[in-house]
């Protein structure tokens, strides 16, 4: 700790000589290792998501357009080529992965980009996973552009519907010069945002929201047909604890994925048995290899507790038992003290579940 000399009037000795401080390089280490294993479990959920049995699940659950259809349909006639992860920048100025020299090619099934380093700090923003679906229809044949998102909470900072209207608006903009020219608005295709929050209050958790244009007839009997303003489609789909038990197949099915308290086994299990999945090598690899990140421990700057790191699933428990303790009435302090860090955690956790200001 240092001297009292070294921080008067409240200013570090450094910046008070107008010089920076520098992390040492086994902080820089540390802290590139910690988002790397965070980013590696992110990698994995999206490559877990982007298979076409999961996403028949998504499009069932998420879209009118495929409720009266079979997952199994949805996912062999439906789900147009393969889905792109992280390879589609979100915003204008910022190159598609694709067109960069340094991309490396997935295999068949999923076109991934396995430059962790890059992609974790090159400060552009990607599209988790984008792909073409077909509409069911006995005439002609309409796609529509997808773009499914993997939240770690539903309270960010910013109301989600908001950025997954952003997201559509850019994905509609991003087909003049490609799908339509000049004049062509009559080609723009539909597109759909689709939000999923893994770590969710219990009493927003295991629910669905979809947000879309309508038409609103203030005068006169006529009706535009919908095709013509039904472009923009923003779904929120909450999970958190409760999904795991849910009536809806696709929240139950990604609950459980996600869930820091099952099993690799277990999750294998509900793949075949439950939803009728067939695992080939490459889904099970990726549900191992997220199973042993959400056990395995690494530092995420807590206060206080956890000693030298806490992992995904600890991190998730520990959350859970802070917003249970919260609504027994138990203060920050308490709280704090039950769970082993430090009392600004605390309150970090519970505002991001929108809890109270301590009184």
């Amino acid at each position: 700790m240092g001297s009292s000399e070294d921080t008067r009037n409240g200013q570090p000795a450094d910046e008070r000589a107008g010089t920076v401080f520098v992390p040492s390089e086994l902080a820089q280490n540390l802290k590139v290792a910690d988002e790397d294993e965070a980013y590696a479990y992110d990698d994995s959920a999206r490559n877990i998501v982007a298979q076409k049995s999961v996403l028949a699940y998504i499009l069932k659950s998420a879209l009118e357009e495929y409720a009266d259809y079979p997952v199994q349909e949805i996912a062999e006639k439906f789900i147009e080529g393969e889905p792109e992860l992280r390879e589609i920048a979100v915003h204008p100025d910022h190159p598609d992965r694709n067109d960069q020299p340094d991309m490396m090619s997935g295999d068949e099934k999923i076109g991934g980009d396995p430059t962790v380093d890059k992609s974790q700090r090159d400060g552009a923003v990607y599209f988790d996973i984008r792909f073409t679906a077909i509409l069911p229809s006995d005439g002609e044949r309409i796609e529509i552009l997808l773009n499914l998102e993997i939240q770690n909470n539903d309270t960010p900072g910013y109301p989600i519907p908001k950025r997954g209207v952003y997201y559509t608006a850019r994905m509609i903009s991003a087909q003049r010069g490609t799908i339509f020219k000049d004049q062509e608005y009559e080609k723009i295709k539909k597109c759909v945002s689709i939000w999923l929050c893994e770590d969710t209050a219990d009493v927003r958790s295991d629910t669905i929201n979809r947000y879309s244009f309508t038409e609103e007839c203030l005068r006169g009997g006529f009706h535009e047909e919908k095709e013509s303003y039904d472009l923009m489609t923003v779904v929120v789909m909450r999970l958190g604890r409760k999904g795991e038990t849910s009536g809806d197949n696709a929240i139950r099915l990604l609950s459980k994925m996600f869930s820091t308290d099952l099993s690799y086994r277990e999750k294998l299990d509900a793949l075949q048995n439950e939803f009728k999945i067939s695992v080939n090598r490459e889904m099970s690899k990726e549900v191992q290899r997220m199973c042993n990140l959400s056990t395995g421990v690494f530092n995420k700057g807590y206060d206080s507790g956890y000693g030298s790191g806490i992992s995904i699933g600890e991190m998730k428990r520990a959350k859970v038992t802070a917003y249970n303790l919260r609504k027994r009435g138990m203060s920050y302090e308490e709280i704090a003290n039950a769970v082993e860090v430090g009392i600004d955690t605390i309150r970090t956790w519970l505002a991001e579940r929108e809890e109270t200001p301590e009184k």
